[in-house]
């Protein structure tokens, strides 16, 4: 059957009645039964599965405004381009407007194949700089003014780096996944993932925005905790809870996590000055 979305008049073809969204404006259409049909029974709501959240076709409640379609889940109406654009720029410089206006019921893919895009325009930007072993330093370069050994080194940190950018961009949707698994394992533990894990993935992808200037010196570190509070706006928004809550969920995992490594370093750190100490002694 065909309905007509009553804001930007787009005609569009769908197989069932009911609540719905327009796929050009994201707005809510209501397509009536077509007459001689049998009463539908209850519907799966749109994107029901694995991930998936509990929305039922009403717009979720406590939002500044009704939710719809993201501009890169319109791109094919708007173009590959400005759907990335307008959704990285809004999410980025608006964001108190853009993930309240998020659907959280929508499948989570969508969403992570936005944040995939996000991660590989940083893997094309920072792979020169990598290459030609220009960030940061891993390998000795004091080679006794050797400039042969110092090319070489420099050469086989690029190669490493290189290495590195590509497996992460291979490995990207796990890890994100992953990381989402974590952050959402944190929101039911302060009773707040009532939308789903689905949710939160959407939430965390749409907030990876700030990964595109990571790469830029001294401006890297100020990305990575712009890219926190994004993560607060968009799972209080999604996951529908405040942003207390939501502070509380994101900054848990990384807690735990700094308090994980900072364990490791100092057993490694003990384990060190106990081995150089048994050394001594046996001297």
């Amino acid at each position: 059957m065909e309905a007509r979305c009553p804001r930007c008049s787009t005609v569009f073809t769908t197989d069932r009645s009911g609540i719905q969204f327009c796929p050009n404006c994201g707005q809510q259409v209501d397509v009536p039964e077509p007459p001689g049909s049998w009463a539908a029974g209850p519907e799966q709501p749109m994107g029901a599965g694995f991930g998936a959240g509990r929305f039922t076709g009403e717009p979720p409640p406590g939002g500044s405004g009704p939710r719809e379609l993201t501009p890169w889940e319109r791109r094919k109406d708007l173009g590959l381009f400005q759907g990335f654009f307008e959704t990285w720029k809004r999410s980025i410089f608006s964001p108190q407007e853009f993930f309240p206006s998020v659907r959280p019921d929508l499948p989570w893919w969508e969403a992570l194949f936005y944040a995939w895009v996000v991660h590989g325009i940083t893997v094309v930007l920072s792979a020169p700089f990598v290459g030609l072993g220009w960030l940061g330093s891993t390998f000795p370069r004091n080679f006794g003014g050797d400039p042969q050994m110092e090319n070489a080194m420099r050469a086989l940190q690029g190669g490493f780096g290189l290495g590195w950018l590509l497996s992460s961009l291979l490995l990207f949707p796990l890890g994100m996944l992953a990381w989402a698994a974590i952050v959402h394992l944190s929101a039911m533990l302060f009773g707040a993932a009532s939308n789903g894990y689905g949710a939160t993935v959407r939430a965390l992808c749409y907030a990876s925005g700030p990964g595109v200037i990571a790469i830029i010196p001294c401006i890297g570190f100020i990305a990575a905790i712009y890219g926190i509070v994004l993560d607060i706006f968009g799972v209080a928004s999604l996951q529908q809870t405040s942003q207390g809550k939501a502070a509380g969920i994101v900054l848990l995992p990384i807690a735990v996590l700094i308090c994980c490594c900072g364990a490791v370093f100092a057993l490694g750190i003990a384990s060190m000055i106990g081995l150089a100490g048994a050394g001594s002694r046996s001297l």
